[in-house]
């Protein structure tokens, strides 16, 4: 099966650390199949995995950067619950809207570099 965003970005960091899926399945207390599933999608990846898998890289020196994101894109959801009523019609426009790949990609780069002024 393949693999994920999340799994691709996770499998990379799990390389890039060193790491085999046996081993980072140790150091987090569950199964190389288990972490595996999350991979290639056949397991969903909760916000508990997310932080502790966030957390295992960034001590390992590895930090990945956006693992929610791709976490709820390989999950093909998006929790809006707890978001502010502006976030959600954003959200759910999004969903529904007929943008072409283009503006869509445009759209991105408008959040990240507002994400990076943010940041800084």
């Amino acid at each position: 099966m393949a693999l994920t965003a999340f799994g691709k970005v996770v499998r990379k960091a799990r390389v890039d650390a060193g790491q085999t899926l046996l081993s980072m399945a140790g150091e987090l207390g569950t199964t190389a199949s288990f972490l595996s599933a999350m991979e290639t999608g056949r397991k969903k990846v909760s916000s508990q995995w997310v932080a502790k898998i966030g957390k295992f890289f960034a001590e390992k020196g590895h930090p990945v950067e956006d693992l929610d994101r791709l976490a709820a894109v390989s999950n093909e959801a998006v929790a809006i619950d707890g978001l502010p009523l502006q976030q959600q019609m954003l959200v759910a426009g999004f969903a529904k809207s007929s943008f072409t790949a283009e503006e869509l990609k445009q759209i991105a780069q408008l959040l990240d570099k507002i994400n990076k002024r943010k940041k800084e």
